[in-house]
């Protein structure tokens, strides 16, 4: 079976959500075709898109599409009919170092401002798939260090690298990640869109994919998370798919990001 999967995904409340659900699927048809389609959302520490979609969508999101709550994960499906997409929760995790880690299908709210390592540990305690998140800079002097600290203590059926669109066309693979992959480590692949308007149009550009024979199951009845799972426990083809920016285009959006008002940060219990 074929999944093509966004793992860093974001939805600010500011966004018109219902046009971030239409890229999503728009964006995930165009590089999938007809594979199952998942978007993990990521969020920040002053987002609850998950928990607004599944208990009170707003009106434009209803009148376009209609949401499922499953299992674990929410059946986002157009009403025209016209396609659908599976959303997984998750979050965000600043750790006390600076790093971003990915909590993964993970409904429980971890704590920030831990550890690296203990930031992973509470992840997998609570049965998410934790995704050390590259990011411009962030990977250099000590961060790389600590990164490096993440993939010695944890294994590769207990954690991913996560590679986004805001790696420049022409930047190569990063030093950490190729050395991770050749350990056996997966790289997992997500668009990051940034918290200011008309990001809207970038959840599901750059992703993942993945062929996996263990998955086998019609929609509606499939077990997304267990996919996402399977991608570090079982050994699935996986690749990146979509595209990134160019330099100029990705660090026009990280000025702009650097000039977005940022709400006063709250660590999550």
């Amino acid at each position: 079976m074929q999944f093509v999967i966004d793992t860093h995904v974001h939805i600010y409340p500011f966004y018109r959500v219902e046009q971030a659900l239409e890229s999503i699927l728009d964006n995930l048809s165009r590089t999938g075709g007809d594979a199952t389609k998942i978007a993990c959302l990521t969020e920040r520490y002053d987002c609850n898109m998950y928990e607004e979609l599944a208990a009170s969508p707003r009106n434009e999101v209803r009148n376009s599409f209609s949401i499922e709550s499953l299992e674990g994960s929410l059946l986002i499906s157009r009403r025209d009919g016209e396609g659908d997409f599976y959303l997984l929760p998750g979050q965000q995790v600043i750790t006390a170092e600076n790093i971003e880690i990915l909590s993964l299908n993970c409904l429980k709210r971890v704590v920030e401002g831990n550890s690296a390592v203990d930031t992973v540990r509470d992840i997998l305690g609570h049965g998410g798939v934790p995704v050390i998140a590259w990011a411009p800079g962030k990977w250099f002097f000590n961060r790389g260090k600590v990164v490096r600290t993440l993939i010695d203590e944890f294994s590769p059926s207990d954690i991913a690298l996560g590679d986004t669109a805001l790696r420049p066309l022409g930047w190569g693979l990063p030093s950490i990640m190729k050395a991770a992959k050749r350990r056996g480590f997966k790289v997992l692949y997500g668009s990051d869109p940034l918290p200011f308007a008309g990001e809207e149009l970038k959840p599901g550009t750059y992703v993942t994919l993945v062929r996996s024979d263990s998955d086998s199951a019609s929609i509606g009845s499939l077990n997304p998370g267990r996919v996402l799972k399977n991608i570090l426990a079982a050994n699935p083809e996986v690749k990146s798919g979509g595209s990134r920016g160019s330099l100029l285009e990705v660090l026009a959006r990280l000025y702009r990001n650097s000039r977005a008002p940022k709400p006063l940060r709250q660590i999550a219990n």
